[in-house]
């Protein structure tokens, strides 16, 4: 069978047409997905950055628990001590909280009071709610303006205002009993020795003594409306109000008389 070259030259034409469509075809069968990385790339030559959803984190510091503890401690010693410190040895490390508005109330861990190491429970509140409670220790000290002397000061030395002055102590103790004013002190006579500096406490003064042994007195003498003054000496000392042994210098008679005055004695008969 002969074929006609007509035929053949129109197929030839139809292979040679279709030849491409076939060739594009296997290649996109055989394409390879793009990778995360590639993908990440490819936004970053176009300028689109992806956002990721991180949570926002805050730290609170040691520094912030420290004086949330001292606006209690200024409450619990109002009144008592002239300034308040506080330096928390735990927690040291800063502590990893959500975001948001932060709140701390701080309260003294049981009954613990007063000076030295000490425990507190912080509790941590996140936008004006509870978040955690957690335990804080702090040593806790406190200073006070107190009378001292400048110089050393015998028993029965009256203080005069060139022998004390005001320093500021530090505190041991609240319970301290010491003296903050002068006014307290000068005036006074002295119960034990002092030392130049050291704050002198209410145990350490006397009133002064109105009589003292060995000085001269004036005597008087009472019975009913009468009263006679005559010159004594006395043989003990006393403060005002208490009794005291005298003696009449021109007999030698000795009276126990009640101390009115500086230097002056009552006798009722």
């Amino acid at each position: 069978m002969t074929i006609p070259r007509s035929f053949t030259q129109r197929a030839l034409v139809a292979i040679m047409c279709c030849g491409p469509i076939l060739t594009g075809a296997v290649g996109l069968s055989s394409a390879q997905p793009v990778s995360a990385g590639e993908a990440g790339g490819s936004e970053h030559r176009s300028g689109v950055k992806r956002s990721e959803s991180r949570p926002t984190i805050h730290q609170l510091h040691p520094g912030q628990i420290q004086q949330s503890i001292l606006r209690v401690l200024e409450q619990e010693m109002a009144g008592k001590v002239q300034s308040i410190h506080a330096v928390v040895i735990d927690p040291l490390d800063p502590m990893t909280i959500p975001s948001g508005e932060i709140g701390l109330r701080v309260s003294p861990n049981g009954a613990q009071e007063g000076l030295g190491r000490r425990g507190f429970l912080v509790q941590i509140n996140m936008n004006g709610k509870p978040w955690q409670t957690i335990d804080a220790i702090a040593d806790v000290s406190a200073s006070i303006d107190a009378v001292v002397p400048t110089r050393v000061m015998q028993i029965d030395s009256v203080i005069d205002a060139e022998d004390v002055a005001v320093h500021r102590i530090k505190l041991t103790d609240l319970d301290h009993q010491l003296l903050t004013n002068l006014k307290d002190v000068i005036g006074k006579s002295v119960a034990r020795p002092l030392q130049p500096n050291n704050p002198i406490r209410l145990g350490m003064l006397k009133k002064p003594y109105a009589v003292r042994k060995g000085d001269r007195v004036s005597i008087e003498a009472r019975h009913g409306g009468l009263s006679i003054q005559v010159v004594g000496l006395a043989k003990s000392s006393g403060e005002l109000g208490q009794t005291a042994t005298v003696a009449n210098v021109d007999s030698g008679k000795e009276l126990r008389a009640k101390i009115v005055g500086p230097g002056a004695v009552r006798v009722e008969f």
